[in-house]
């Protein structure tokens, strides 16, 4: 066997290990919050604003990374809904995605 199919048949072999391993965690996955509008959320339970930054460095697409930011700080503080307010950029290539979060499911 030469060294690269030794290699090869190593890296199929801990793959194999690895994955057979991810049926043995339990994966704790929470619902992403919805993206809505503000009258559609009349009976909601408002929890608060949230933001979400895009980092630092030249991001042309900034607000993407922003968006995601929110979005998640949004899901670990129990939203089942957010409305976006404001994209405030920071110079040209960062910036801050700013939203209300909702909880609409009680």
């Amino acid at each position: 066997m030469n060294r690269l199919n030794a290699f090869k048949f190593v890296s199929l072999n801990n793959l194999k290990i690895g994955l057979s391993f991810l049926c043995c965690i339990p994966l704790i996955s929470m619902a992403q919050p919805q993206e809505t509008e503000l009258s559609k959320i009349q009976t909601c339970h408002y929890l608060q604003t949230v933001e979400g930054g895009s980092g630092y460095g030249k991001n042309v697409n900034w607000q993407v990374l922003a968006k995601y930011s929110a979005l998640s700080k949004a899901e670990k503080l129990g939203a089942s809904h957010l409305v976006w307010e404001r994209f405030d950029p920071i110079g040209t290539f960062n910036g801050v995605a700013v939203a209300k979060i909702y909880d609409c499911n009680s």
